[in-house]
């Protein structure tokens, strides 16, 4: 299905278009909301109210559009809100509406004008604003900006308007504030930072987080300005501010020079290709857009980046936003209208003929009529590397030094690659100080009113962040498949999971906040202090012994010593890299630390606040907001509660004391020894949630933060003396059992397997986990009491391999690999998974992991280990590996036929595996020559790749299938509910009924013959291939799950 592209009118005629302009506090029914606030009103003018109750022309609430009115309203001239829920007065009812005016003489609201979507600047003002611009001697930053005159329909005007006191009935103003549901709470003040109007709605606070993310910078940039240069001082700024402050006005000024000689015309480097883009959007925004996109990258990889891949992230984010904008425009303005509004625009701003600018014009509008903005990566990285080259040679210190650097790097003997970097003072600047909003702007938040819901692949989320239901990292034909699919579970599904509210637990971040202020490092906060950077021995290779030859000489008397002290040098040189890399991962923890600290901040005052979901090309759902969220750290899920509040009831108490447990490492007892191994800690439990940071029994267990959430609510559940009435919004979470291996054994039957990961009744639960480790001691200790005369040649370096790890296995050293052995694990995969932890164990014990002999032993070690725990494995699953190898065989016959694999989940959502063979192409930039990595879809299939992954893609396509299937139960229950892939949430006092409802759906699921389904497809889709038959099934029988623990 293709969604209307082109109106004959203003209206919209899409429930969703509807629905997202009543979120945003607009009125439906054409423009014409916006006339009143910018059309000239002379004072005997009585204003429209545009009342939404009652009008014929807002579309009526259906089921799907959730358009209930108790909810979204909107208060356009009945109730002094304003457009986007900004309030036209913060003095009362009566305020002028002039007060919506733009005030021009002022730095804040005439950069802000400028990247207003309903204005453009007029040619004549254009010339003397880059003239201005082109001037080093303007120390009037004002001036330079007030000579952009801008243009909406028609000139604010500056006299005092009083509104009738009709357009206001009493009755559509609420008597108390409180009683508004789409009132914003007391606590939080914002304000639109293009009208400087406070925001007084929910729906207006979501406008504003959605598409505020460079004007906000925007706005800041241009109030510090402002201050600064009154003062023509940046002492007083933060080191962040002080810097974004000093390039902004160089970098704003080189952008709109190119565009001027892009509208005019003149040739240059690589100019035709990214001049098109580069004119879309304005100098200002672009300035914010490539200084916050290259800090963020730069920040975070702990001074370096590829300049490839920021190039491409620079181009995806202007794309980004302007894909924001137009949503915004055509909201307002109907569908199919922003081309010809930005063509309009352009022509206007150029400041030159039609016909000088046409060419540019014609190619900027073609890339503007695809409907997603999917522009080819190479354009994208020639817009990307334009902008980091204006980065670069604009953002300066204070003499004229520049503040960015681009290295050549040499990865490998045969690669070169360019490096991004930050100059090492600046870096210091920038991380020394309160790295906040100034640096990371963020444009995916978490929301503060429902997400819309998704009625079709491109429909649903945020309101003008357009995001589709599917990541299909640009696969045509996974994207053509969507456009034709009946997925109506998966929709339900994803709807359900957005619409669970959370909220903000602020005792938990306040212990959050202030551990981290004292540099703790508590629960996965990161260190605030670097590790020491070892510094090599000099070596200058004067002493090097050199033949005759040139070479060196191996026969010489020094040449021993010579090597040693080489090779101690070189070892010194490669810890020291390790440890530089360390402190680089440290940093981008920090980054990352600050960010979600900061988002929980941000929406601590909110009642409620809500995730979008959507899926990968596997099914497998995720919420949308990259950084804080419940799929994410334990940090983000100890400072996450449900916004519901419920009461524990007879058993909530008890899952309390489990879930306690779990999230300690107490799980691998029996539910009852959990509950028990709280009340025998209870003394613990009460004084970590009296004093966290200074009883720190919390910190010792698996999930800190979860714990110490945990501590406390039971502590006050308890405290109220009627625990089964205590309230509480805390979640419990079930964990699946390796939840892959469950999904392998209940498709092969395979009742061994299956008993080891809790498939059937047993008197305790079971870890396979420890199951595995028993059967790899076992080869062990077999391998170490066996004669040193009885071992072959052969079996000498796994005899001498035993040796060395024997006493040093445990649990934690095996897990990872039995793990990830469903996602397909190699040999090779396992052994590194090993050795990482074998080298943890080794330094523990104090031996030199750097040392030759320690070294070669730890490669024998792991290999030797890999190869137990992955026999093991096969020995303990029989049944699932052949199931494993099965789809791995199908999967190469569909490769070999040159097609990708693809396949329907249970809830009819095509997949279709993007692998193709990767093929690198050079291209030129105005900066420097780079190789883009191409896997379009008109490249040949990767084989190898297609058949490697395929099982694991399956099974997780089936654990998404089976966590839908549970979300959309629940939601029919009237049970709040979410979940991480095989990580189940609710309420304390629901975890029975969930409980029940997660086994139904599993043993649904695997009711349908779905193996056998998807042969019998394979067979009609590729009529002239033999495919072998399904794997004969084990005697588990299904139903048994529904008595498991």
């Amino acid at each position: 299905m293709h969604r209307v592209s082109v109106l004959s009118h203003a209206r919209p005629s899409s429930k969703m278009l509807t629905y997202r302009r009543l979120l945003a506090g607009q009125s439906t029914t054409s423009s014409r909301c916006f006339s009143y606030l910018f059309s000239p009103v002379s004072p005997s003018t009585p204003v429209n109210p545009l009342l939404f109750e009652g009008r014929s022309s807002v579309r009526k609430s259906t089921p799907n559009s959730r358009n209930n009115s108790h909810r979204i309203r909107t208060y356009i001239g009945n109730d002094n809100k304003g457009v986007h829920g900004v309030s036209s007065s913060s003095q009362g009812p009566q305020a002028p509406l002039s007060s919506l005016a733009s005030k021009s003489d002022t730095i804040h609201d005439t950069i802000d004008d400028t990247l207003h979507d309903n204005t453009h600047i007029t040619p004549h003002n254009t010339h003397n604003a880059h003239d201005a611009l082109k001037s080093n001697n303007t120390p009037d930053l004002t001036t330079f900006l007030s000579n952009f005159s801008i243009l909406t329909n028609a000139a604010v005007p500056k006299q005092s308007v009083e509104p009738s006191p009709q357009a206001f009935p009493a009755h559509s103003i609420p008597s108390n504030p409180s009683d508004d549901p789409d009132a914003l709470p007391p606590s939080i003040s914002l304000t639109c930072p293009t009208t400087d109007v406070p925001i007084t709605t929910l729906s207006g606070a979501q406008s504003y987080y959605e598409t505020t993310a460079y004007e906000r910078a925007l706005s800041e940039r241009g109030l510090n300005l402002s201050n600064a240069f009154s003062r023509e001082d940046l002492t007083s700024l933060g080191p962040s501010q002080a810097h974004l402050v000093r390039w902004f006005k160089p970098l704003c000024a080189a952008i709109a020079k190119e565009q001027q000689l892009c509208h005019k015309g003149v040739t240059g480097t690589d100019r035709s290709n990214y001049g098109p883009l580069l004119v879309l959007l304005p100098p200002q925004k672009l300035a914010v857009i490539s200084t916050h996109t290259a800090l963020n990258h730069i920040l975070h990889s702990g001074n370096k980046t590829t300049f490839t891949k920021l190039c491409v992230a620079v181009g995806d984010a202007v794309r980004a936003e302007l894909g924001v904008v137009k949503v915004k425009h055509e909201n307002e303005h109907g569908r199919g209208t922003f081309t010809d509004y930005k063509m309009k625009e352009l022509l206007a701003s150029s400041g030159h003929s039609a016909n000088k600018v046409r060419k540019v014009n014609l190619r900027a509008s073609k890339l503007l009529s695809d409907a997603d903005y999917t522009w080819p990566t190479h354009l994208r990285a020639k817009l990307g590397a334009y902008l980091l080259g204006a980065v670069l040679s604009s953002c300066v210190d204070t003499h004229g030094n520049p503040c960015f650097m681009l290295e050549r790097h040499r990865p490998t003997l045969k690669k070169i690659v360019g490096v991004m970097s930050l100059r090492g003072d600046v870096f210091e600047d920038l991380v020394a100080g309160p790295m906040g909003g100034d640096v990371f702007a963020v444009r995916h938040l978490p929301m503060v009113v429902k997400p819309l819901p998704w009625t079709d692949p491109q429909d649903g989320g945020y309101l003008y962040n357009r995001e589709r239901i599917m990541r299909t990292h640009g696969c045509t034909l996974q994207s053509t498949f969507l456009e034709t699919a009946d997925m109506p579970e998966v929709m339900e599904g994803l709807n359900c999971l957005g619409e669970t509210p959370w909220r903000i637990n602020k005792e938990i971040l306040e212990v959050q906040e202030e551990a981290y202020r004292r540099g703790l490092t508590v629960g996965d906060l990161p260190s605030k202090v670097d590790f020491p950077v070892p510094t090599p021995p000099d070596f200058d290779g004067e002493d090097t012994p050199i033949g005759p030859d040139g070479k060196v000489d191996k026969t010489s008397p020094g040449y021993e010593a010579f090597k040693a002290k080489f090779i101690k040098w070189t070892r010194e040189k490669e810890a020291a890299a390790k440890v530089r890399q360390r402190n680089a991962e440290l940093h981008s923890l920090r980054c990352d630390t600050t960010i979600k600290l900061g988002q929980a901040g941000q929406f601590k005052d909110y009642d409620k606040i809500y995730f979008p979901w959507n899926v990968d090309f596997r099914g497998r759902a995720y919420p949308i907001p990259p950084n804080l969220n419940h799929l994410g750290s334990d940090l983000c899920r100890g400072v996450l509660m449900f916004a519901e509040e419920k009461e524990l009831g007879p058993r909530g108490l008890y899952w309390m004391k489990v879930n306690l447990a779990n999230l300690y490492g107490a799980d691998k007892r029996s539910m009852d020894m959990r509950a028990k191994f709280v009340d025998d800690n209870w003394d613990d439990v009460v004084k970590s949630a009296e004093d966290p940071l200074n009883h720190l029994w919390w910190n010792d267990g698996d999930e800190p933060w979860q714990i110490l959430a945990c501590c406390k609510e039971l502590v006050a559940a308890v405290d109220s003396g009627d625990p089964a009435s205590f309230k509480s919004g805390l979640f419990v979470s079930m964990d699946g059992s390796c939840n892959g291996l469950q999904h392998y054994a209940a498709l092969a039957r395979d009742l061994t397997g299956g008993s080891a990961v809790n498939l059937t009744p047993m008197p305790t639960p079971q870890d396979v986990y420890t199951g595995v480790l028993h059967r790899v001691l076992e080869k062990i200790d077999a391998e170490v009491s066996r004669d040193a005369g009885d071992v072959t040649d052969e079996e000498l370096a796994d005899h001498g391999a035993a040796r060395d790890i024997f006493g040093l296995v445990d649990r934690k050293v095996v897990k990872q690999t039995v793990m990830t052995s469903v996602y397909g694990v190699t040999f090779i995969g396992a052994r590194q998974q090993i050795m990482n932890r074998l080298e943890e164990k080794y330094e523990a014990a104090g031996r030199d992991i750097y040392a030759e002999e320690v070294e070669k032993s730890l490669w024998t070690s792991s290999s030797y280990l890999a190869k137990l725990t992955l026999s093991s494995l096969d020995e303990m699953f029989s049944s699932a590996t052949a199931t494993m190898q099965w789809l791995g065989e199908v999967a190469a016959i569909v490769s070999s036929q040159k097609q990708p694999v693809m396949w329907m989940t249970p809830l009819k959502l095509p997949c279709v595996q993007p692998y193709r063979r990767k093929k690198e192409k050079l291209v030129k930039t105005v900066v420097q020559d780079i190789l883009l990595v191409d896997d379009e879809d008109n490249l040949p299939v990767s084989t190898q790749k297609q058949r490697s992954a395929f099982p694991p893609n399956y099974i997780h396509s089936l654990d998404s299938s089976h966590m839908l299937k549970t979300a959309i139960e629940m939601n029919k229950r009237g049970v709040c509910f979410s979940a991480v892939h095989d990580s189940y949430w609710c309420h304390p006092a629901n975890v029975d009924e969930m409980n029940v409802v997660l086994r139904e759906k599993f043993v649904e699921l695997y009711s349908e013959p779905l193996l056998e389904d998807f042969l019998e497809d394979l067979k009609r889709r590729y009529p002239g291939c033999e495919f072998p038959e399904v794997p004969k099934k084990g005697e588990l029988d299904i139903n048994q799950i529904m008595d498991s623990q």
